[in-house]
């Protein structure tokens, strides 16, 4: 993906002549003051770090929820480094929904009705940068990337005239391999886009579209993720 670029203004409290004295000299220079930066008002768009969380929707074959945690730290202008943590309910691909169809065909084939399907929950922990465009105030553009990885799980369902026989397959002279059931861990890496909203003094809400590709056994899941959160920045 294109990197991204951004110019930061940073707002600094110019200094503020001295009144002269109603005595004084009508020629008489005012002495300049400068505000202690104790007393200067807080920057309300470059802090040193933020911390939030998200949730929204996953999709990859289907929809499914998610919960992230997210944190970072300015490092240079508009650059933070970030790190975040993503639960994703379901990132299961065409592939791996039509693995155990083909399981659930072949116990057909006995004569009997049967059914399958997956769900595949992920867990995703990454790091990376984010550029924030700090010029407008209110609605703060930004851009992700992360990479890092973390487990996906493979949980079929099978069932035999409406009954779940997932747990005792062999019965019907079937053994679930690994293209099917079990947890693995695995590779990944996110970039994603996003607008923070300043609500209330350091408060902001985080509304973003994510891409989120995940290196599994024998294949990479992509997964759109469709968040909203907010956090508070320090």
């Amino acid at each position: 993906m294109k990197r991204a670029f951004g110019v930061v203004l940073v707002c600094v409290v110019a200094a503020m002549p001295a009144l002269a004295r109603a005595q004084a000299a009508p020629t008489q220079t005012p002495t300049p003051t400068q505000t202690p930066a104790s007393q200067a008002p807080a920057s309300n768009v470059v802090n040193a770090w933020y911390i939030g969380a998200n949730t929204g929707a996953t999709v990859v074959e289907s929809a499914g929820g998610l919960f992230g945690l997210e944190g970072g730290l300015r490092v240079w202008k508009n650059l933070d480094v970030v790190g975040e943590l993503s639960w994703m309910q379901d990132i299961a691909t065409r592939r791996q929904l039509d693995s155990i169809a083909s399981v659930a065909g072949f116990i057909n084939s006995g004569g009997s009705t049967a059914s399958g399907t997956t769900k595949v929950p992920a867990f995703y922990g990454g790091v990376g940068v984010r550029w924030v465009f700090e010029e407008v105030a209110t609605f703060r553009p930004y851009v992700i990337a992360t990479f890092g990885g973390g487990k996906y799980e493979l949980k079929p369902t099978i069932t035999l005239n409406g009954t779940d026989i997932t747990s005792n397959t062999a019965q019907y002279g079937v053994t679930l391999g690994e293209d099917v059931i079990g947890q693995y861990k695995a590779t990944a890496a996110t970039g994603g886009i996003g607008i923070l909203v300043k609500v209330r003094d350091s408060w902001y809400v985080d509304g973003g579209l994510r891409f989120t590709s995940v290196d599994e056994k024998d294949q990479r899941a992509n997964v759109i993720r469709l968040l909203i959160g907010g956090g508070y920045r320090f």
